[in-house]
């Protein structure tokens, strides 16, 4: 019996659904590429705003904790789309005195720099490096203890773990020792050594 031509034309349902198959077959494929990259660890979740931090202090909305400088991590989720985490920035470290050091009167006033709590920025201003500048601020004074932030460039500020007289901090270019903290004054002096 001999085939006619309308039965060796493909009907367009069937063009169509066979173009529906390979659509989802390449959906598939895709989907399987993307399968083998899930193995990668996940970003670590965002946790509330208002909480608090692991290390105790409370994060604002903006996600800073206590006035330390935040970097968001982004990255893919296993459906595809992006997220990201709140992860805070560790402070600048502090180095102790020199063994034997003997400390001076804690209101000396013998810095060639200071900076008072809440009052601004150091003064006189820091010499730049590199086309970067450092701004040293203090947020308090506990005791022969100072707290202070660095900010360097345009950049958020970021804490210095609490210092005292005759340690050092070294800020990304900027070395700085502590001569006084006076607690009477609210005021903390420093000399710049690097």
């Amino acid at each position: 019996m001999p085939i006619s031509a309308a039965t060796r034309r493909p009907s367009r349902a069937r063009l169509a659904g066979a173009l529906f198959a390979i659509t989802l077959l390449a959906a598939g494929c895709s989907d399987a590429g993307d399968s083998d990259q899930g193995d990668a660890p996940a970003a670590p979740e965002a946790s509330d705003a208002g909480g608090s931090s692991e290390a105790g202090g409370s994060e604002s909305s903006d996600g800073s904790d206590d006035g330390g400088e935040d970097i968001v991590v982004t990255g893919s989720s296993d459906g595809g789309g992006k997220s990201s985490a709140t992860v805070p920035r560790d402070p600048f470290p502090v180095t102790p005195a020199p063994d034997g050091f003997e400390p001076p009167d804690p209101c000396s006033g013998e810095g060639a720099y200071f900076v008072e709590v809440d009052g601004g920025s150091a003064s006189p201003d820091l010499p730049e490096r590199d086309g970067e500048t450092l701004s040293i601020e203090a947020t308090g004074i506990s005791g022969d203890t100072a707290q202070l932030t660095a900010t360097i460039g345009d950049g958020k500020p970021r804490p210095i773990e609490d210092i005292t007289l005759g340690e050092t901090a070294t800020l990304e270019g900027w070395t700085i020792s502590v001569t006084s903290v006076c607690q009477d004054t609210d005021q903390v002096e420093f000399d710049l050594i690097d």
